[in-house]
This record gives C-alpha cells, sequence and structure tokens, in this order.
C-alpha cells in the first residue's frame, strides 16, 4: 500500500518546474473550476529533478490555476523515476491551408527517411502517404523543440485529438496525424534545467502507484492550514484507498 505520508506533499510553488506550456483556454476553464468547487480533483504529478525542485508530469493546468489563484503551496503527489513510463502523444489533425503552407528554414520535407537520422516529426495523411520533416544540419536538442513548437503553432488553434496509439487505416477523410520523436526523460530534465518548455500536449506520462479521485479542498492549501490540519487529513484518505491491480477504464 503507497504511504501518503512521504508521496502526498504540499510543496511551494516557487519549487514547481513545468516541461510543458499550456492552453490559455484550458487554464480558464480549470481555474473557473477549482475556484467555483473550492476542492482540486487530483494533486499535482511531480518527480524529484533535484534536491529542491520538482518536475510536473501532469497537472500543469491545476498547477496554474492554484498559483493564479494566489496559492504559494499546492497538493502534489510525488513519483519515482523509475514508476514513470514516458512516451509521445500524437496529433489527429485536419489538414488544410496550415499544412500546404508550412515552412520552416530549419526543417526540410521527405517521402523518405533519412538513414539513422531521427525526425523531428512526420505526417501521414488518410492515403497512408508519409511526410518526414528533418533538421537542417542541426541536431541540438533545443533545435527539435523549436521545430516541434513550429508546427504544433500551425494547427493548435484548430480542434485536434491527442493519441497514444492509433492504426494509420483509422486516418480517414481530410485528417492527418502528426508523430514526433520520443524524447527522453534526461532530455525533459535537460530542458526544464535550461528554463525552456515542450508544446502542450506532446509528453505523455504512464504512473504506477498514481492517486485518482482524491478530492483534496482549498483550505488544506491556504497559509492558515496548519501542517496537523494536513497531516490529520493524509490519515483519513489513507484509510480510504483502494488499489485494483487489473487494468481499469475511468469515464471523466
Amino acid at each position: 500500500m503507497i504511504d501518503l505520508k512521504t508521496s502526498l506533499k504540499l510543496l511551494s510553488v516557487d519549487n514547481i518546474k513545468m516541461h510543458e506550456s499550456f492552453q490559455a483556454t484550458r487554464l480558464e476553464i480549470t481555474m473557473s473550476a477549482i475556484s467555483n468547487e473550492k476542492i482540486l480533483i487530483n494533486p499535482i504529478v511531480t518527480t524529484r529533478i533535484n534536491e529542491h525542485d520538482y518536475m510536473i508530469i501532469d497537472g500543469v493546468h491545476r498547477f496554474l490555476s492554484l498559483k493564479e489563484l494566489g496559492f504559494r503551496t499546492v497538493a502534489c503527489q510525488i513519483v519515482e523515476e523509475d514508476d514513470v513510463e514516458l512516451t509521445m502523444w500524437s496529433h489527429l489533425v485536419k489538414a488544410g491551408a496550415w499544412l500546404k503552407d508550412f515552412t520552416d528554414k530549419n526543417v526540410i520535407r521527405t517521402k523518405k527517411e533519412l538513414g539513422n537520422q531521427r525526425y523531428a516529426f512526420k505526417i501521414t495523411d488518410s492515403k497512408q502517404e508519409v511526410f518526414y520533416f528533418y533538421l537542417i544540419d542541426d541536431q541540438k536538442l533545443m533545435s527539435f523543440v523549436d521545430a516541434m513548437h513550429s508546427i504544433i503553432a500551425k494547427y493548435s488553434s484548430k480542434y485536434f485529438v491527442r493519441v497514444s496509439e492509433l492504426s494509420k487505416s483509422e486516418i480517414i477523410g481530410d485528417d492527418v496525424l502528426v508523430e514526433f520523436y520520443n524524447i527522453s526523460m534526461k532530455e525533459i530534465n535537460n530542458i526544464v534545467s535550461r528554463k525552456d518548455q515542450l508544446p502542450t500536449g506532446v509528453t505523455h506520462f504512464s504512473v504506477n502507484n498514481r492517486l485518482l479521485n482524491l478530492k483534496i479542498p482549498l483550505e488544506y492549501m491556504e497559509p492558515a492550514a496548519s501542517g496537523r490540519n494536513w497531516l490529520d487529513f493524509i490519515m483519513h484518505i489513507q484509510q480510504k484507498l483502494r488499489y485494483y491491480p487489473e487494468s481499469v477504464y475511468i469515464c471523466e
């Protein structure tokens, strides 16, 4: 059984780092919900990156909402890096002028893979035609990040769906699938240390022993709340935990 006293903490916002950017509309909706309900549904999921700092692996919009609402400490679940599996989301989006007119002086497009060179992203259409986009003579990490920002900025204002697995046969009509190269946790830590960020909605973290459906009243994160109140809350929740070893589906 997970020990909430060591894994569920109130962390200072100054010690919490973001590896990805945010969506303004989603932030507004999230902040409104938290403010109205006076509850944080599920803690911010973080992992330690050095002696003092933690990185968010899930909950950027919840974290920023609490920060905007004036909270100086937020409830976080701290997970070990060994309990985290990192993959990349792909984006299913409608083709259009954004794709036809896409240009980036640092990126070339080809229909063939270039040996063992790592592409920045690739795009597959419903005719199963694949286009690879490679960096021009530059394999630096931040150049890959810049290329990801560049392409996502072209369609992020339009409707797109994040998918983790998708058969190419499921791409229909004028849909295209945008896939990104697999970034490592070490590379993400490097990005954070540089105070840079990935675009929102590209990293997908699978977390073992994650706490779900944990409703935390905002009063426990307010300055007037004592450490004792927080400990009492943890002890109360500890008695209600249920562990499900089998796969489950959650309707959100």
